[in-house]
């Protein structure tokens, strides 16, 4: 289309005036990734100029200084948001010792609530309930929960309920409480080392609403024998009116859901004035083993190769691409706007903590209905543990 062929022309006219050679290139899969790149930095012929690293993988780069801290090269500027929309939560998530060791331009979408219309209509309400909710600021956990409980319904009068309001995994419906609470698990303190973050009433609150999603039946139960993704199907055969779930599965959604749905974020908690989600994204991030010289031209080219070609620089040009996937022009201009913006982002600190695990509590809520109290404080030590093993990385 004319965008790709503006950005190649953009990038050949850079690369011939500037004197450079640029190409992105995956060097592995998922499985070898990481010790490729690793390994090629630690012996000082990294296989890129640039890598793009995971939140899980950086902490075990950043002990063994494999990373240049790109805040240190005069050719970036972190606080101008022209020409690349820096992501100043990613970076801040990446500063250690008034460093930054990595970024990331733009935001990424995260967690949303995917709905069925129909069912909405059916149950009684506008199907486009949700957004309007959104957009007056209604959409909150308790309104939510309402509504909840009167889209589960036994259609046929037999005793068995035919439609519930969410099929979902435990961590997901928990995840989405705990960020739109403003709660988190981990965080990060002035110094840049991590901490636990559960021990908050904010937190507290996301596990008890939880839980009362759990207590009211409103949730589907697995069905027996059922496969992992068994939550998947219920959405695309109408027996679900929700599914929290982040957006790329919206093309999944698109080939295997009949009905008409929409897109909002999940609903604010009672500790939160606004809408928000957690992002887990990877980091740009250029080895060590440059000289400042070779790091700075490095970073020089990746923000000419990436900026926005001229005829294609306005700020809601994503929406373009985004309207022919959605069933409607509010899930892009309402709710992925809001994702997009960076006002709504939290960052889950935890993804970067190794072998940190959410399912440690959301399964036991779920299952044996556990008090969430109990279990922060059952958890709390592990996952202290956890966190301290990976403080002592930045020592």
């Amino acid at each position: 289309n004319y965008r790709d062929e503006a950005v190649i022309a953009w990038r050949t006219e850079i690369q011939e005036k500037y004197n450079f050679k640029m190409r992105e290139a995956n060097i592995g899969g998922w499985g070898e990734f990481q010790e490729i790149s690793s390994t090629s930095i630690l012996s000082g012929t990294p296989a890129a100029s640039m890598f793009v690293i995971p939140a899980g993988w950086f902490m075990a780069f950043q002990s063994q200084g494999l990373f240049y801290p790109v805040s240190d090269l005069p050719s970036v500027d972190f606080s101008n948001p022209v020409p690349l929309a820096w992501n100043l939560e990613n970076i801040k998530a990446v500063t250690f010792g008034g460093k930054a060791y990595g970024f990331s331009v733009g935001y990424g979408e995260g967690d949303g609530i995917y709905f069925n219309k129909r069912l909405l209509e059916e149950a009684g309400y506008s199907p486009d309930a949700p957004y309007d909710m959104q957009k007056d600021g209604t959409w909150t956990w308790e309104n939510f929960l309402a509504m909840c409980k009167k889209v589960t319904r036994d259609v046929d009068n037999d005793g068995n309920i035919d439609i519930y309001a969410l099929a979902t995994t435990p961590a997901d419906i928990q995840n989405g409480a705990i960020w739109s609470n403003m709660a988190k698990y981990v965080d990060k303190d002035a110094s840049g080392k991590f901490f636990n973050a559960s021990n908050t009433p904010e937190f507290l609150q996301a596990l008890q609403f939880t839980k009362s999603l759990a207590s009211e039946k409103v949730l589907m139960p697995q069905p027996e024998g059922s496969e992992w993704d068994w939550y998947t199907r219920a959405f695309y055969e109408g027996k679900s009116v929700f599914w929290p779930a982040p957006t790329w599965q919206t093309g999944n959604i698109n080939n295997n859901l009949a009905d008409d749905w929409g897109l909002v974020m999940f609903p604010k908690g009672p500790n939160s004035t606004d809408y928000f989600n957690a992002t887990s994204d990877s980091f740009m991030c250029i080895p060590s083993t440059f000289s400042a010289e070779e790091a700075d031209n490095i970073m020089f080219a990746y923000q000419l190769w990436s900026r926005p070609v001229e005829g294609y620089d306005d700020p809601e040009a994503w929406k373009i691409g985004a309207y022919q996937y959605y069933n409607d022009a509010r899930a892009v201009d309402e709710t992925l706007a809001m994702m997009h913006s960076g006002k709504h982002s939290v960052i889950a600190y935890h993804n970067f903590i190794t072998d940190f695990n959410p399912w440690d509590i959301a399964t036991t809520i779920w299952e044996e209905g556990a008090d969430p109290a109990q279990l922060i404080e059952a958890v709390g030590p592990n996952w202290d543990t956890l966190i301290a093993d990976i403080n002592k990385m930045l020592d």
